[in-house]
């Protein structure tokens, strides 16, 4: 409680000193809000990478500007920023990553007689499988923007207009399938056949013999959670990102609401057989800046 009251205190005599100062040469600001990503299908289109809609994610950010003249400045920071998108209903999904599961609950235990056996799928089993659930692609970055930015004043008023743009890098730290439903697995987007009918009955047998997980996943409704695909994903990415916005000042006080977006040039899939997807997202911030220089 005194802690609080101490902090509070400073934060008040803080503003006090700023409202009255006429200083604004260098800027420190946080800011936060909404992002709407989407996951756009890029030049190698696959039933795994294309169908995404916009989904809602959290974005906030610190940041430094440094005025260069009186329109003119330079903006620079890092960002946390959700990236993604989701769809629903009947959808492709990569087989591999079944085979992949599988081999990893078993860890290295697993005999040479199940080795050859998945080795064998690999090379029979469908590339993509279907399944009636809703997903929703969640990667999480870390988000270092460099914008150059130009600002005018209305008028007399305390109130100006600024919008700035540059390019940014950034860096992966999560990337989540969050799956929501149940569903048979099925070979095609019909959902007429079963992806267990489409192994040969000798297939069919090893399977129920050397994986009976296996085989109950590829038989019965699998009930879909979440799955962590960050090994799936390139660590790094780079593009362009651009706002503008509307500020109010009080002394070295600056008050912000600003609307943009950005878009990664990099495809996001470490392999290209599964689809070249590209990020890109909206935004709206709510903001507040302050300087002492």
């Amino acid at each position: 409680n005194t802690l609080y009251k101490q902090g509070l205190a400073i934060l008040t005599a803080l503003l006090l000193i700023c409202g009255v100062s006429t200083a604004q040469n260098v800027k420190f600001g946080i800011k936060g809000g909404l992002n709407l990503p989407n996951i756009t299908a890029g030049g190698t289109n696959t039933p795994v990478s294309e169908g995404y809609k916009s989904r809602l994610a959290a974005g906030v950010g610190l940041f430094t500007e440094l005025k260069l003249t009186q329109s003119w400045s330079f903006r620079f920071g890092v960002e946390y920023s959700g990236q993604g998108g989701q769809k629903n209903g009947m959808q492709a999904m990569p087989t591999k990553r079944l085979l992949t599961g599988a081999a990893s609950s078993m860890g290295t235990s697993m005999t040479d007689e199940q080795i050859a056996e998945l080795t064998h799928l690999a090379d029979v089993v469908p590339k993509y499988y279907y399944a009636n659930v809703d997903n929703t692609t969640k990667f999480d970055y870390v988000m270092i923007p460099l914008l150059a930015q130009y600002s005018w004043h209305l008028g007399q008023s305390p109130w100006s207009v600024y919008v700035n743009a540059g390019p940014f890098v950034s860096f992966l730290v999560s990337g989540k399938l969050v799956s929501d439903g149940s569903s048979y697995l099925y070979s095609d987007a019909s959902g007429q056949t079963l992806l267990w009918d489409t192994f040969s009955s000798t297939d069919q047998a090893d399977i129920t013999r050397l994986f009976p997980d296996m085989a109950s996943t590829f038989q019965d409704p699998l009930d879909f959670g979440t799955t962590n695909i960050t090994s799936e994903m390139k660590s790094a990415n780079f593009g362009i990102i651009g706002n503008v916005g509307l500020s109010y000042q009080w002394g070295c006080n600056f008050f912000f609401i600003e609307a943009g977006g950005n878009y990664g040039f990099v495809p996001v899939q470490q392999d290209s057989s599964n689809g070249t997807n590209r990020l890109g997202a909206g935004s709206i911030m709510l903001g507040y800046a302050f300087s002492f220089f």
